[in-house]
């Protein structure tokens, strides 16, 4: 009696497809492949923020999210970040992605895990009579790290391991990811991120679904705007796939997001919204976490319309006020140049011993920044390195000689501000200062002006 053969898990459930055509469609998803790769499982995109937004997140990758996007990016990282996924797709598929990040040292330490269940089939001797059933699944576990290597330049690699079951019989493989995001000197608003995925052993005839990606980020050229462009090779497919999508923070709360991938690879979609993904973003601050709770829809024509959603975690938006416990050990704490600083500066070092706690003083941002948008003022910053901060302040006057006033009605959590319509021919001064949980202000930056 002769049971089922091991086999591509993907070409159970999507062989038919695959045939279904031999015409170009130049607006698919990049889960689909030529049957010549085995672990498919590992290009369906993790987290609902990247696939909503086209999966064009190699040159943004600023969440715990870029273990698989791009390692590098968890060098941006600079808190806990824990996230959970929930991907429905067809025939009863199921698809399970958890994260979290750790910062250490000069960058981020990322976990991560895939489960893919593809329910219970039936299973047939040679002669197809049916014997019972069987279950498969795809597993994988991950580890990555991402670090600041340079002024302007992030590094990090990834590890992969890879495993399909069917029945009582299992493949492991092996593979690697390896990224890097470079920020433009004197034009921050972009970064450019490059990307060698799943490169790794064969299974069998079978190889990984290795590719290179290339990605653009722009991000804050309007308050609250990310824009990305992706280029995606895979190494042993003849295709290429470009990724375009962008995301706008309203009120600090809400993000609706939107993509479009087009493709020249050969398959059978060809109707609905192919191509096309959006979804929304919520996201609360508390004292010391925020959480956040995202959607993405990603249609795929014939075969039906998925679904993900994913609740996510970040610990250290504002230090939690210190226990006895804690006093007696000591406190972690970020730390970075006291001449030069921004988020990328921004390092974990690890908790000293110290036999009573040593208050460090609040640290105003760094570099501030003042550009004319018709007549309003936009005011960017970077981030403090303290890690008491918990917001910003923004402070103006009008003229050399008048007094500084708060222009912001509540504590500011991004790095910019734009002010309302502002009377021309005038000189305007500004400084900003950096908030703790509790209310106490840092002292003020060196004062900046600007004649509209």
């Amino acid at each position: 009696m002769k049971k089922h053969p091991i086999f591509s898990l993907y070409f159970i459930c999507f062989l038919w497809f695959l045939c279904s055509g031999e015409r170009t469609v130049l607006a698919d998803q990049q889960e689909f492949q030529a049957a010549s790769s085995g672990n498919a499982f590992l290009d369906i995109g993790a987290g609902a923020r990247a696939v909503a937004m086209g999966e064009a997140f190699t040159g943004i990758a600023d969440d715990v999210t870029s273990i698989y996007w791009n390692p590098a990016g968890l060098g941006q990282v600079n808190n806990v970040q824990i996230l959970l996924m929930h991907n429905q797709w067809f025939q009863n598929v199921i698809y399970e992605y958890g994260a979290g990040s750790l910062p250490i040292l000069n960058g981020a330490l990322g976990l991560s895990v895939i489960y893919v269940s593809y329910g219970s089939m039936d299973k047939l001797d040679e002669f197809g009579v049916n014997q019972g059933d069987f279950t498969a699944y795809d597993l994988n576990l991950g580890a990555a790290y991402g670090m600041k290597l340079l002024e302007n330049f992030l590094i990090g690699a990834g590890l992969k391991m890879p495993m399909t079951v069917i029945d009582n019989e299992s493949q492991l493989s092996f593979a690697a990811d390896l990224g890097c995001l470079y920020k433009m000197p004197g034009l921050e608003m972009l970064q450019i991120g490059l990307m060698a995925m799943n490169v790794g052993t064969k299974l069998g005839e079978a190889t990984q679904p290795s590719q290179i990606k290339l990605g653009l980020g722009l991000l804050e050229a309007v308050d609250g705007l990310k824009v990305g462009l992706d280029v995606n090779k895979h190494i042993f497919e003849d295709s290429l796939q470009i990724n375009l999508g962008a995301e706008y923070l309203i009120m600090n709360t809400l993000t609706p997001r939107i993509g479009y991938k087009i493709t020249t690879a050969e398959t059978g979609l060809d109707s609905g919204l192919v191509g096309l993904t959006a979804g929304l973003g919520f996201c609360y601050s508390f004292q010391d976490f925020s959480l956040g709770l995202d959607y993405a829809y990603v249609p795929y024509g014939d075969l039906g319309d998925t679904h993900r959603i994913a609740l996510s975690m970040a610990l250290g938006a504002a230090p939690a006020k210190p226990s006895a416990a804690s006093s007696s050990r000591g406190q972690s704490s970020y730390a970075a140049s006291a001449v030069k600083t921004s988020d990328w500066n921004t390092s974990y070092t690890a908790p000293a011993a110290a036999a009573r706690p040593v208050t460090k003083p609040l640290l105003p941002p760094g570099k501030v920044r003042l550009k004319k948008v018709g007549s309003r003022i936009k005011v960017s910053w970077q981030s403090s390195p303290s890690h008491q901060r918990y917001g910003y302040n923004i402070y103006m006057k009008k003229g050399g000689k008048g007094k500084y006033f708060k222009v912001n009605s509540r504590v500011m959590r991004k790095n910019s501000f734009t002010s309302k319509k502002m009377p021309r021919k005038r000189t305007y001064y500004f400084i900003i200062k950096t908030v703790d949980q509790n209310g106490k202000q840092s002292r003020g930056t060196v004062p900046k002006k600007l004649y509209l």
